[in-house]
């Protein structure tokens, strides 16, 4: 079940917090973009607040509006041109977001007249693979090891241990792993 959030408006403090981390990111994060400065990348976002474990990687060219929102656990990666939302973004140990994939936890009520903003986290558990350039919709719960296939739209869960593809996004098959 999702749990969406309307937002009548950002917090002052919200809001000069935001300021501030976009002229950090700007001078601090972004120039970065060697993976020698991943260290640094993830010491400037722990300032900001997100909670990020050992042996994960942020590429330089990861837009994070506000990092006090995001959690990874160890060893998972925000490939290059991720894009995150305002929301929740927890990503469990292990998992892998590729390039140009878009994390979209807020949209807008279309039921409503005036379409005000809302927004619900978005879970990748533990394994899980996101390919390069999906869509991921607010409140979406990606199972442990599910892998989404590239150029994905996803507008509802994914099971644990199954791989879906398409727009919108569709089973495939389970997900089986092979000893090597």
């Amino acid at each position: 079940m999702k749990v969406i959030k309307y937002i009548d408006g950002v917090s002052v403090k919200v809001k000069i917090m935001q300021k501030i981390w976009c002229f950090v990111s700007f001078f601090l994060f972004k120039p970065f973009v060697f993976n020698v400065f991943n260290p640094w990348r993830i010491f400037i976002l722990r300032i900001f607040g997100a909670k990020i474990d050992k042996g994960s990687i942020v590429y330089s060219s990861v837009f994070i509006p506000a990092p006090w929102n995001l959690v990874m656990g160890k060893l998972s990666c925000l490939g290059p041109n991720v894009s995150l939302h305002i929301d929740k973004t927890i990503i469990g140990n292990k998992v892998t977001v590729s390039q140009g994939t878009y994390l979209c936890n807020g949209s807008h009520d279309i039921t409503k007249l005036n379409k005000p903003f809302i927004s619900a986290p978005i879970v990748l558990n533990d394994f899980s693979w996101i390919a390069a350039e999906c869509f991921v919709a607010p409140g979406i719960v990606i199972g442990e090891g599910a892998v989404v296939g590239a150029r994905a739209a996803v507008f509802k869960n994914v099971d644990s241990w199954t791989i879906v593809g398409g727009d919108p996004a569709k089973f495939i098959k389970k997900r089986t792993i092979k000893d090597s």
